[in-house]
C-alpha cells in the first residue's frame, strides 16, 4: 500500500534566491545540476570561516506522479536541511522548517498536478539563527548549509500508521530468553470505527509471536505480550527482530508498516552500567558528523563507515552523538554491529529565549520518536551540552523524554560539579587530566553519591595533537587517553568514559588551532589514526590481536638523539623483542602503573638485554651494574638519580673502568654508533601462540600504497562515496612519517573526486573521497606521486 520514491537526483541548485525562481515556468538559468546529499558550498580542508556557507540558496526538482486515490496522500520527506527551509510545490508554500538536525515532512497532495510536471522548490537559509539551536552564542563546531541528507516522496493511506514504538523489558520469570514486549501504535487520522491491529514479530527466518487485537483509535493502541525463545540484542550478538503491524477496518487493510528492534535491557545505576543484567564498562568516543570539503553532506556508506571504525578498528562499545541527532544510516549501523549510542539534542553551552526553548522541545520530541526503536540507543541527552542549570527548562525536557519513552534513562551533559540533577544519569565532562599522572576526578566529589555517573568528555582541547606532530607529543596524547580509561576502570561508580573525540573537525574562529581545526580527535578528518587511537584499539578482545608500536625507533626523533622508552599498545599476553636478531627477552604489560585497564601497554626501555654479560670480560654483577648505569644515563643524562651516580662512581673508582671505555660501551650498546643500523622485531603472543609481528628499522625504500575501502559502489537511491587512503610505506609495511610527497589524482567517467585533485601526504598518509556520478559499469582512478609507479584502482559501479 505504501510506495516510496527517492528524490536525490536531478536537482538543480543556485547559491542565491529570488522570488522569480518560484514561478512554475522558470527555466533555471544559472543553476547547476546537483545530487542529494548536497552542501551549498564545498570548503577547503582548513583555513576558512563559517561566513563561507552562511547564505541563502535555491534548489528545485521537477517530477511527475501518478494519480492517487481519495484514500491516499503524498508526503514529501526531508531528513536534514541546514539551517532552515521553505518548501514550495508548484509555487505554493507547502511548509517551512527550522533546525538542521531533525527530519520533517509535508503533506503535498493538494498542491500536486497529476497530469504533468510538478516542481519542488526549496529555499534554504544557511545563516545561524539565535532562535534555532545550537546557535545564539559562540559554537565549537560548524553547521554546514544545504540539503545534506536524503529526500523522498511517500504515497501513503490517509489513515496511516504514523508512529510505532516497541519497548522491551524483563518478564516476570526473568529468563534470559523471555522478555515482556509493549508495542504502541498511533494513527495519523482516527478511522472512527473499531479496527483490528495485527502484530507479527519475526527474526530473519521465523515468526516468534503473532496476535490480533481489537482497538478503537481515539487513542494509541497499546499491545502487551510476553515473548519466549528470543535472543537478546547485545554488543557481541546484535540480534535484530522485525515487528510487522497491520491495521484492518471491516476486513479492509488500512495500512501496514514494519519496524526493526532488539530485545534488550540497559540500565545506568550507582554501581555502573548493565546491559541485559551484565555489568559493562563503557569505553567510547564522541562523534561529529562532519567530513573534509562537504561538511555534513555524505551518503550512507560514509555514515556507516564511521560506526564500523568506532566498533571494529577502535574497539569502542559506545559513541556519543555530539551534539545533535545524527543520520539514520549511522544509527542503523550501530544497531547492526552492536555499538551503543548516547544521542542528544542540538546545543552548545547556550540557552536562548522562548522560541529557542520551543525549538529544543520539538528537537527532543522528533529525535526520540524518530529513533525510539533502535536498540543501540541507551541514553537520551535532554540538556544543552555544557549549559548552566535551568530548572524549569530541564524539568520540561525530562518530562517530554519520559512521556515518550518510559524505558530509557536521560542524561544531561555538563561541566559543573554538584549541578542540579533532573536527569537520571549525571553525565559529566571531566577535563581534569592535565598530564599523565591523573585521569579523572573522584565521582563522589562531582555529584551526589548513589546516583548513576557517566563521563562524557575528556582530553580534547586540553592537549590538541596533530597526526604530524612529533613522537613525544603524539605519545603523551595517547597516554592521556590511557590514564583516563585507567581511572574509569578503577571507580566502580563510573559507568564509563566517552573521550573527546573520534576525529578532528573544522570549527569557528574562536576555537581550534590557527587554521580553525580542532585537532582533538584520535583520528584526523580522514579517519586516519593517531597514536591515541592505539589506546582504544589495544582494549579489544585478544581474538582480534593488536600490536602497535608508538615509535619509529629512531633516536634522532628524541631529545639528545636518544631513543626514549618504547610504548607498545597491545592486547597480547606478552611481547618478545629482538634487535638485529638478538633476543632481548619477554616483556609484559605495565600492571603496576595501569592495574585496572583490561590491557595495559608494554614499555621497553632496555635494548641491551644480556649482551654486556655475553660480550664483555666482566663478572655478571659488574656487567649488570654497567648496564644499569648506561640505561640510567640514556634516560636522564648526567641528571640521573643519585643511586645510579653512585654505581657509576663505583665502576670508575673500584673496577677500573675508564671514562673512554665507558663511552665506548655506551656507543656500542646504547647509541649503536658505528655499528649496524638496528632492526627491531616485536612479536606478540596470546596463549603462547605468535599472533602478530611488527618489524621496524631505518627505511631504505619508499613504496606507494593506495587503499580503497571498497571497489564496488552502488548508484541507486542516491550517489555513493568511497574513501581511499594513500600511504608512503617502507619495506617493512610501516608508514614513512616524514613523507610529504604530493599525490595527484585522475578519475575516469563514472567517478568524481571530492575536494582538490592534488594533496600532500601528512605524516606519510592522506585521504581522498570519490563519488559516483551516474554512469554505471567500470571506472578507474589513477594516483600519481613523483618517483613512483602510478597506481590504478578499478571500480565497479552498480
Amino acid at each position: 500500500m505504501r510506495k516510496i520514491k527517492p528524490l536525490n537526483f536531478e536537482w538543480r541548485f543556485r547559491p542565491d534566491f529570488q522570488k522569480s525562481y518560484l514561478e512554475s515556468d522558470f527555466e533555471g538559468t544559472g543553476f547547476e545540476d546537483v545530487m542529494i546529499p548536497h552542501t551549498m558550498i564545498e570548503t577547503p580542508y582548513n583555513d576558512f570561516t563559517s561566513d563561507i556557507y552562511q547564505f541563502v540558496g535555491s534548489y528545485y526538482r521537477d517530477f511527475e506522479i501518478e494519480e492517487v486515490g481519495k484514500d491516499q496522500k503524498v508526503l514529501l520527506r526531508f531528513y536534514g536541511v541546514m539551517v532552515s527551509a521553505e518548501v514550495y510545490i508548484n509555487g505554493n508554500l507547502a511548509g517551512s522548517h527550522q533546525g538542521g538536525y531533525t527530519p520533517f515532512h509535508f503533506d503535498i497532495t493538494d498542491y500536486l498536478n497529476f497530469n504533468g510536471k510538478n516542481r519542488i522548490f526549496v529555499k534554504v537559509d544557511g545563516h545561524e539563527d539565535p532562535d534555532i539551536p545550537p546557535f545564539g552564542n559562540v559554537l565549537d563546531y560548524l553547521a554546514y548549509s544545504g540539503i545534506y541528507r536524503e529526500v523522498k516522496l511517500e504515497i501513503r493511506p490517509r489513515n496511516d500508521i504514523s508512529f510505532v514504538m516497541v519497548k522491551t523489558d524483563e518478564s516476570i520469570s526473568l529468563k534470559h530468553d523471555e522478555m515482556a514486549l509493549n508495542v504502541r501504535v498511533e494513527m495519523e487520522n482516527d478511522p472512527g470505527k473499531e479496527t483490528v491491529v495485527n502484530l507479527n514479530v519475526k527474526d530473519e527466518e521465523n515468526t516468534v509471536y503473532e496476535a490480533s487485537y481489537n482497538h478503537v483509535f481515539s487513542e494509541a493502541a497499546q499491545i502487551d505480550a510476553t515473548i519466549q525463545g528470543i535472543t537478546r540484542w547485545d554488543i557481541d550478538n546484535p540480534k535484530m527482530y522485525t515487528a510487522n503491524i497491520k491495521v484492518f477496518m471491516e476486513g479492509t487493510l488500512l495500512d501496514e508498516t514494519e519496524v526493526k528492534f532488539g530485545f534488550r535491557t540497559a540500565k545506568f545505576a550507582e554501581d555502573g552500567f548493565t546491559l541485559n543484567n551484565r555489568k559493562l564498562k563503557l569505553i567510547g568516543l564522541n562523534r561529529h558528523q562532519s567530513y573534509p570539503y562537504v561538511g555534513y553532506a555524505m551518503p550512507a556508506r560514509m555514515q556507516r563507515m564511521d560506526a564500523d571504525i568506532l566498533k571494529y578498528d577502535l574497539g569502542c562499545n559506545i559513541v556519543r552523538t555530539s551534539h545533535y541527532m545524527q543520520s539514520d544510516h549511522f544509527i542503523e549501523r550501530c544497531d547492526e554491529i552492536g555499538l551503543l549510542v548516547f544521542e542528544e539534542i542540538p546545543g552548545w553551552q547556550h540557552i536562548g529565549g522562548d522560541k529557542f526553548k520551543e525549538n529544543t522541545y520539538l528537537n527532543l520530541k522528533t529525535m526520540i520518536r524518530h529513533h525510539a526503536n533502535h536498540p543501540s540507543i541507551v541514553l537520551w541527552g535532554v540538556r544543552i551540552n555544557e549549559s548552566l542549570d535551568c530548572h524549569d527548562f530541564y524539568e520540561k525536557t525530562n518530562e517530554i523524554a519520559h512521556e515518550i519513552d518510559s524505558i530509557r534513562q536521560t542524561g544531561g551533559v555538563r561541566y559543573l560539579k554538584k549541578s542540579e540533577l533532573l536527569e537520571d544519569v549525571y553525565t559529566y565532562n571531566d577535563f581534569s587530566c592535565e598530564n599523565t599522572s591523573h585521569g579523572l576526578e573522584n565521582p563522589d566529589k562531582v555529584s551526589e553519591r548513589l546516583k548513576p555517573y557517566l563521563v562524557t568528555e575528556y582530553n580534547g582541547h586540553m592537549y590538541p595533537t596533530r597526526r604530524d606532530d612529533n613522537e613525544a607529543r603524539k605519545l603523551e596524547h595517547a597516554l592521556r587517553h590511557l590514564i583516563v580509561l585507567e581511572d574509569a576502570f578503577s571507580y566502580e561508580r563510573i559507568s564509563g568514559a566517552i573521550g573527546w573525540c573520534f576525529s578532528d573537525y573544522n570549527t569557528h574562529e574562536q576555537f581550534g588551532s590557527n587554521d580553525r581545526v580542532c585537532y582533538h580527535g584520535v583520528t584526523d578528518m580522514f579517519r586516519i589514526p593517531k597514536y591515541a587511537a592505539y589506546t582504544y584499539m589495544s582494549q579489544k578482545n585478544p581474538n582480534d590481536p593488536v600490536l602497535e608500536v608508538a615509535s619509529a625507533m629512531t633516536p634522532g626523533e628524541g631529545d639528545r638523539s636518544i631513543l626514549p622508552a618504547t610504548f607498545i599498545f597491545t592486547n597480547c599476553d606478552y611481547v618478545v623483542a629482538y634487535m638485529n636478531g638478538y633476543n632481548l627477552g619477554k616483556f609484559y604489560s605495565e600492571w603496576k602503573v595501569f592495574p585496572n585497564i583490561p590491557h595495559a601497554p608494554i614499555v621497553i626501555d632496555d635494548f641491551i638485554g644480556d649482551k654486556i654479560r655475553e660480550n664483555e670480560p666482566y663478572k655478571i654483577k659488574i656487567a649488570d651494574r654497567i648496564k644499569d648505569v648506561l640505561l640510567a644515563y640514556n634516560r636522564h643524562g648526567f641528571s640521573m638519580p643519585l643511586k645510579y651516580k653512585l654505581k657509576m662512581f663505583d665502576l670508575l673508582a673500584f673496577h677500573h673502568i675508564k671514562m673512554d671505555k665507558a663511552m665506548d660501551l655506551y656507543k656500542e650498546y646504547v647509541g649503536n654508533w658505528g655499528s649496524v643500523t638496528p632492526k627491531y622485531r616485536f612479536e606478540g603472543y596470546v596463549n603462547d601462540k605468535l599472533v602478530k609481528t611488527v618489524d621496524i628499522a631505518q627505511p631504505k625504500e619508499a613504496i606507494l600504497k593506495v587503499l580503497p575501502d571498497a571497489v564496488t559502489l552502488t548508484h541507486k537511491d542516491t550517489y555513493d562515496v568511497v574513501r581511499v587512503i594513500v600511504k608512503m610505506e617502507d619495506e617493512y609495511g610501516n608508514i614513512r612519517p616524514l613523507a610529504r610527497d604530493v599525490v595527484c589524482v585522475e578519475t575516469s567517467e563514472g567517478l568524481a573526486l571530492i575536494g582538490p585533485n592534488q594533496m600532500a601526504l601528512m605524516n606519510g598518509a592522506i585521504g581522498f573521497f570519490l563519488k559516483t556520478t551516474g554512469k554505471k559499469g567500470k571506472a578507474y582512478t589513477i594516483f600519481r606521486v613523483a618517483g613512483q609507479q602510478p597506481v590504478k584502482i578499478e571500480f565497479t559501479i552498480a
